[in-house]
């Protein structure tokens, strides 16, 4: 029997951000390439003519939880989460309903519902298919439950799934969990800190200080308060960096958490400074986007945030003979595939796009775009709707008013 996991502090399980969990991986190879308004409407004609014990009830709750995963992987989360409330209304007992409305529930923030069909999933995954462990591996990872992730994974593995991107995932888990097996544990305001044994505890004091300054600035900015304890985990060294290749030149990711790599006798320096407020504007930008922002917005916003800024008349310097054509172009510079000086070149347009939007229309500009995509819009509809120019004229725009 697959066991219910080790122990967590309640406001660190009700309250975790969580990842890169949209993926199709995640939600157990939910359908994309298809119409699903129709494909919904065609499931709910079939479930007219079955009554809600028939056995055809289970084919019924299995569609609907497909559609449902299907939007949830296209970041529609609000359809997801009534989408699979209906496939669990007509099985109960379906455990990967259960585990894809758990992850519905927790990207749609909502922590305490999220809690409450974890536990169901998790009494009901025995019986469910090898894809709800897939999913509820994803969960316990977002929870920084590396080891509970990884027994998950391992039995979907047992199971006979052979899903290359999950075993990869599992592979990258368990030399995750040895390199936090020496890790220390620490609750400082809103942050869940997880850091290596070598590192201070005044250091970490000083960085939980750091953080919750700029937490309060960017949630004033932004309009937007965190749903719960964003979790930090500080590295001493690039142990882990050098796990999911990170360039030697990028001390700090975000993917649900802030991850930081630091020199454990160097202090709080300027620098680490800069690092952890940019990494925590991509927690909370994601917060008021609702996850809905585009590279270029979440790279130049927390530049802007640390503190960086770049004069209209030093762009053509910056960028070192190197610029972009639209904003999808640039998108892919901002790739951890792009070579440094292509990478800087990106940061640095990035950056530049906020400059403009600041200098041209306001700082109110920026909080209502974020609050557009929350509500919804597409980033080419909210900058529409804030500036009256479309994606196309909005880079050109920029370039002009940059100097290139």
């Amino acid at each position: 029997m697959f066991p219910i996991f080790g122990v967590v502090p309640a406001s660190l399980l009700l309250g975790l951000a969580l990842g890169a969990l949209a993926s199709t991986t995640a939600l157990g190879q939910a359908p994309l390439g298809e119409n699903l308004e129709k494909r919904l409407s065609a499931a709910r004609r079939r479930a007219q003519a079955v009554k809600p014990d028939a056995p055809e009830a289970t084919a019924v709750a299995s569609e609907l939880g497909e559609i449902g995963a299907a939007y949830l992987a296209r970041g529609d989360t609000g359809r997801a989460v009534e989408l699979l409330q209906e496939a669990y209304g007509w099985n109960p007992d379906n455990g990967l309903v259960l585990a894809r409305l758990t992850l519905a529930y927790v990207r749609a923030e909502n922590f305490p519902f999220a809690r409450f069909y974890l536990d169901l999933a998790e009494e009901r995954a025995p019986r469910a298919p090898p894809e709800a462990y897939v999913v509820l591996g994803e969960i316990y990872y977002s929870l920084n439950r590396v080891e509970d992730a990884v027994l998950a994974w391992e039995q979907f593995e047992r199971l006979g799934g052979g899903d290359p991107r999950v075993l990869l995932r599992l592979a990258r888990a368990r030399e995750e969990l040895s390199l936090s097996s020496n890790q220390k544990y620490r609750e400082i305001g809103d942050f869940v800190f997880y850091f290596d044994s070598v590192i201070p505890a005044e250091t970490v004091e000083r960085i939980g200080e750091r953080l919750a300054e700029t937490s309060r600035q960017i949630t004033a900015f932004i309009g937007a308060e965190p749903p719960g304890p964003q979790v930090v985990i500080l590295y001493a060294g690039r142990a882990y960096f050098s796990l999911v290749s990170v360039p030697d030149w990028v001390s700090g990711v975000f993917d649900g958490k802030i991850r930081v790599s630091l020199d454990p006798d160097g202090g709080v320096t300027p620098q680490l400074q800069s690092v952890l407020s940019h990494e925590l504007a991509h927690a909370l930008i994601r917060q008021g986007s609702r996850d809905r922002a585009p590279g270029w917005l979440h790279e130049g916003l927390a530049q802007w945030w640390e503190g960086k800024r770049i004069l209209r008349r030093e762009f053509r310097e910056a960028l070192g003979g190197r610029s972009s054509r639209s904003l999808a172009e640039m998108e892919e510079s901002l790739s951890r595939k792009a070579d440094r000086a292509t990478a800087r070149a990106g940061y640095a347009e990035a950056l530049g796009l906020i400059e403009y939007l600041v200098q041209e229309r306001g700082p109110g500009s920026v909080t209502c775009i974020l609050r557009d995509l929350a509500d919804g819009l597409s980033i080419s509809d909210a900058l529409a709707k804030e500036t009256g120019l479309s994606s196309e004229q909005f880079f050109s725009r920029w370039k002009t008013w940059a100097n290139l």
